[in-house]
């Protein structure tokens, strides 16, 4: 098995690192997962590596189970970064045609692009994406892929995401004290979007949330294009905490609480039901009502916020495709309702697509970021076989370019 037949994908977060194996043929059309692992989380808050010795253990973990389970060696991975120091800006960039025939060539696009990264740039800031929106040539503004095409302007509006150079430099360090080289790094709501979100649902217009333990990752689609994506400072982890002041327990028999008898739709909860605190370290029994009026009031906070992000993007009726739930935080029951209540819109829960593997993996949305980030390698893979041909490989970039543009 070569190299190039594997992608992994290292999901670094604030509950739990993932960490995923895929490998893919000549005779597959999709990837197939091959290993996986997870490690909780040491030397990580709100996505950000804040103690990198910790950090690396937690990613070395992760990767030695997702080795062990694979049965192959690697040492190479697509690397996911969250937190709010990430941001989202429009750009825009203009290239003259330079060929004498006026036919726009990949020199052309390249230039385009690289003026539109390089206008106003902020300090201490790396570019993570930049991800096109819009082609124009001269007179023309509805160009999907301009390679090949004939005219004397050529004009790009893209998408700029961008976090600070120290995060950034963080999480390479704990890779490399764990002995992985980055391959890349992705942004945490992009690889998740491209494992659970389809085609059709990116065409109607979408809004994927991802609820994670420290941060709540949102990205908006809209005609097949990505038109926003952000990173709240919270998420399920401030449920838990509720838990802990609410119930007077520890804050790990809070997360177990949670998992085993939380619900975020106090409606669908019987109070009939009723819990022993004392296998959670407490000392009485209470009605599972209780635990769920904790979880809906706090998760109806994070949604409201949400909830203010799409209204601030006035795009709140242009997604017939509705939300789709991912991320550990929103495994807790009944959220999908509270979610359809609180925003307003349809709500499902993500699985992913376009790739081959375990039930339990695919419909773990846990796993929907590191799956996504080596579905992401595989869509550029596809890419970098074809780079010996050169106007081969700018097409099969703007292909894939596509999955992200109208």
């Amino acid at each position: 098995m070569t190299r190039e037949q594997i992608i992994v994908g290292l999901d670094v977060g604030t509950t739990a690192v993932k960490t995923v194996v895929a490998q893919k043929s000549r005779t597959q059309l999709l990837p197939q997962i091959v290993g996986w692992g997870s490690a909780d989380s040491r030397g990580i808050k709100k996505g950000v590596v804040d103690d990198i010795e910790e950090a690396a253990l937690a990613i070395s973990e992760s990767f030695e189970k997702a080795r062990a389970h694979a049965g192959i060696k690697f040492d190479e991975a697509i690397v996911s970064v969250g937190g709010d120091h990430v941001i989202v800006r429009p750009s825009r960039g203009i290239a003259m045609v330079s060929r004498a025939d006026r036919i726009i060539s990949n020199e052309d696009i390249e230039r385009a692009l690289a003026q539109a990264s390089s206008l106003t740039p902020i300090p201490n800031r790396e570019l993570l994406h930049n991800l096109p929106q819009a082609w124009s040539v001269d007179d023309d503004r509805a160009v999907k892929d301009p390679l090949g095409m004939t005219g004397s302007r050529l004009e790009v509006n893209t998408l700029l995401i961008e976090g600070f150079s120290k995060p950034i430099k963080d999480l390479r360090k704990a890779a490399d004290l764990a002995g992985i080289r980055v391959k890349e790094i992705v942004f945490t709501p992009l690889a998740a979007s491209r494992a659970i979100l389809n085609r059709k649902q990116r065409d109607l217009g979408a809004l994927v949330l991802d609820i994670g333990g420290g941060t709540t990752s949102l990205a908006v689609f809209e005609e097949g294009d990505i038109t926003h994506a952000m990173v709240l400072p919270f998420g399920s982890h401030y449920v838990t905490r509720d838990l802990v002041k609410g119930l007077v327990i520890d804050a790990e028999s809070a997360e177990k609480l949670k998992k085993a008898h939380g619900s975020a739709f106090v409606e669908s909860t019987s109070s009939r039901d009723m819990v022993d605190l004392k296998k959670f370290g407490g000392d009485k029994t209470v009605e599972r009502k209780v635990i769920a009026e904790i979880c809906e009031a706090r998760f109806s906070e994070i949604l409201e916020q949400v909830q203010k992000q799409v209204k601030s993007l006035k795009k709140s009726i242009y997604l017939p495709g509705g939300v789709v739930l991912t991320g550990g935080g929103s495994k807790i029951p009944r959220l999908d309702k509270l979610a359809k209540k609180e925003l307003g819109l349809p709500t499902a829960r993500g699985v992913a697509e376009e790739i081959i593997g375990p039930e339990e993996i695919l419909q773990d949305s846990s796993y929907a970021t590191a799956l996504g980030l080596v579905m992401w390698g595989f869509d550029e893979g596809k890419v970098l076989v074809s780079q010996n041909d050169e106007e081969g490989f700018w097409r099969g970039l703007m292909n894939w370019l596509k999955k992200f543009a109208p």
